[in-house]
């Protein structure tokens, strides 16, 4: 068999042939990895959508499967214990434990803090209080306290409903009748706007804490 030499120009040749069949072997061999991963994503997304989805039914159902098993509870509790306020941090809730103090559940609605028109009346006077008040330094420091409480605003924009709650303790203790007028019109003035139901379960560990059962996968 005859041996032939290559010349500098052929072996430079042959070495780019090489070069652009391996590139074009890698590029090929891409492009089918990246249909395999597309492919493999479809996959899992189209698998797991209806899986959530089912999983979101099931919870839709419990929750009103156990709002339902305590509408009459809540009820008889409302009749018994009436004048209990139920709110708090802008949640309207009720907390049942059982008779072991193991396990409790609040069910209850978030709210957004909101008031009729009325509200203007109410704020004018508390205002008005806060004018009337020596110009001493404990009367200046009530007066920033209050009109500190007075003017924080919730996300929605109004007034936080515990801070209501906290002006009319101090108006109570206090005693001033136009602050305590103007507690009033503004606790009468309050129209909560209901957002999300929730249910929260707890159960206590073997420290004697509760701990509270996931009902969410980000935190399963």
């Amino acid at each position: 068999m005859a041996k032939y030499d290559l010349s500098e120009e052929e072996v430079a040749l042959l070495e780019n042939a090489r070069a652009e069949k391996a590139k074009r072997e890698a590029e090929e061999k891409h492009a089918q990895e990246v249909k395999t991963y597309k492919e493999l994503v479809d996959e899992a997304v189209n698998l797991t959508v209806p899986e959530a989805q089912d999983i979101s039914r099931i919870l839709e159902q419990k929750k009103a499967a156990i709002f339902e098993r305590f509408h009459s509870i809540i009820s008889m509790k409302d009749e018994l214990f009436s004048g209990s306020s139920k709110a708090k941090d802008g949640r309207f809730t009720d907390t049942f434990t059982n008779k072991d103090s193991t396990a409790r559940v609040t069910l209850g609605f978030n709210t957004n803090d909101a008031y009729d028109d009325t509200y203007t009346a109410g704020v004018e006077k508390v205002k008005e209080y806060i004018q009337s008040l020596a110009s001493d330094d404990k009367s200046r420091q009530l007066a920033e306290m209050v009109n500190t409480l007075l003017m924080e605003r919730s996300k929605a924009g109004q007034l936080k409903a515990q801070n209501v709650l906290r002006l009319e303790s101090m108006a109570n203790e206090i005693g001033d009748p136009t602050f305590i007028e103007g507690m009033k019109i503004i606790r009468d003035a309050y129209r909560p706007d209901r957002t999300k139901q929730f249910v929260k379960v707890e159960v206590k560990d073997a420290s004697g804490k509760f701990q509270t059962v996931s009902l969410n996968m980000t935190n399963c």
